[in-house]
């Protein structure tokens, strides 16, 4: 009795120990497999640069500049030094002297618009004349392109 007993309280646990296995057929099919890209989801940044640099100026009632010029062409070039971050020149505009009209450096801004994205960096050099409109109350200050009248 005391066998039959034993064995009917063992009985629950030997059947919870049995565990059915599933029998995994292979498929007869082979399976082909396509590499896909995937586009990432975070791009490194990219650095984009307008560099302006006026000495000599279409007006003669705007006084020239000695060296703005050449020091944004030394900007330009330290941008695409090592030390300046090795800036590739699809990167880069430059525009000196008479290539700074304000058709070409509204063009190089609106350029940037279409290239940058989140994250990225933007330099803006300018060398040359400013001024402030006096005229009005705000006094609004502008830069002066080379095309600028007086």
């Amino acid at each position: 009795m005391k066998n039959k007993l034993f064995l009917l309280l063992l009985w629950p646990f030997w059947l919870s120990a049995q565990t059915v296995q599933p029998k995994i057929q292979p498929s007869s099919a082979p399976k082909s497999t396509t590499p896909v890209q995937i586009e990432p989801l975070v791009t490194d940044p990219v650095t984009h640069a307008v560099v302006i640099g006026i000495s000599d100026y279409q007006d003669p009632d705007i006084p020239d500049l000695r060296f703005a010029d050449r020091d944004a062409e030394a900007f330009a070039h330290y941008l695409r030094s090592p030390a300046g971050g090795s800036l590739d020149q699809a990167h880069l505009t430059l525009l000196t002297n008479e290539q700074a009209t304000a058709g070409n450096v509204v063009r190089a801004l609106d350029g940037l618009l279409g290239k940058v994205k989140e994250g990225d960096q933007v330099i803006i050099y300018f060398s040359g004349h400013g001024d402030v409109e006096r005229e009005k109350i705000s006094q609004s200050g502008f830069l002066l392109c080379w095309d600028s009248p007086p």
